[in-house]
């Protein structure tokens, strides 16, 4: 495990230098790698004194945040161009104007991410996170269960299978997504993160006991595979989520149509770009339910 998170810290070392340079693939999976720490250091936050881990975990989110300013907005605007450039001709007196406001907005948003997280990565407090990892990798402070069999990382494994279940069970309670809107997608964004801690920590399990029980091995890579799926149709389902949020924000600028230079075009065409993003996150959420349906029996 410590050289599973060893491997991980030279992975931010390795993709630093991209994502100061702007280079959207390195900061995705700069992004990858803090997310997988934070995940594994929760997973098995047993085989370390209490409150060890913590310290590590808040310094990682406050860095995914700092990636996720740089890159979603990206991700939006090519989802929302992609969308309008399908629509009908017919249509392209609401929807350029529209799209061309999308554009300006995010590529800002995108612009002041990217210059924020230049400085996040060449500042004292990114060095001060890679000095914590190196000080905790070389004396861990270990409990007493880090000296147990490692089958106890499948244990670990096990109960992010649980924690997922449980996210899962909780969708049914914040009703259909029309009825409860935002209280409903936040419920499917925790699935999603119950998902991403479910495949890490599984692919932990393969790395960690690759000569294990079979039995074990084939929920590992089952749950890995599973988690895997549903982590990206619900990765899907967030970008419309954020996309949708984007639009509605413009929308209710008194001023986005004189900005825009298309006056009520422009809200015409971001409301169409809404709807089609409704029926995006729909199928989202179905495509999910199906591949639940499949992992559930196996968890």
């Amino acid at each position: 495990m410590l050289a599973y998170l060893a491997g991980q810290v030279a992975e931010v070392r390795r993709l630093a230098p991209g994502a100061v340079a702007g280079r959207a693939e390195d900061i995705h999976q700069l992004r990858v790698a803090v997310r997988r720490l934070r995940s594994v250091l929760a997973s098995c936050r047993t085989l370390f004194v209490s409150g060890a881990v913590e310290p590590l975990r808040d310094e990682l989110r406050w860095l995914s945040g700092v990636l996720g300013a740089a890159r979603d907005p990206g991700v939006v605007r090519d989802r929302l161009l992609e969308a309008a450039a399908t629509e009908p001709a017919a249509l392209l007196w609401a929807v350029d104007p529209a799209a061309a406001l999308i554009g300006t907005r995010l590529d800002a948003d995108t612009a002041a991410g990217l210059a924020a997280a230049a400085d996040a990565l060449t500042g004292a407090r990114y060095a001060g996170l890679l000095a914590a990892f190196d000080t905790f990798l070389a004396d861990p402070p270990s409990a007493p269960a880090a000296r147990k069999p490692a089958r106890r990382v499948h244990r670990a494994g096990r109960r992010d299978g649980r924690r997922l279940v449980r996210a899962a069970a909780a969708l049914n309670d914040a009703g259909p997504g029309r009825d409860s809107g935002a209280e409903h997608d936040v419920a499917l964004h925790r699935v999603r993160k119950a998902a991403k801690r479910l495949r890490y920590s599984a692919e932990l399990m393969l790395k960690a006991v690759p000569d294990g029980p079979a039995r074990r091995l084939k929920y590992a890579r089952r749950a890995a595979k599973g988690a895997r799926s549903i982590q990206r149709v619900l990765g899907l389902h967030q970008d419309s989520v954020m996309a949708r949020a984007v639009l509605v924000e413009l929308a209710r600028n008194p001023g986005v149509g004189a900005e825009a230079g298309g006056g009520s075009a422009v809200g015409f065409g971001l409301g169409r770009l809404h709807a089609a993003e409704d029926l995006r996150a729909a199928a989202a959420e179905k495509t999910f339910r199906k591949s639940w349906r499949k992992l559930r029996r196996r968890l």
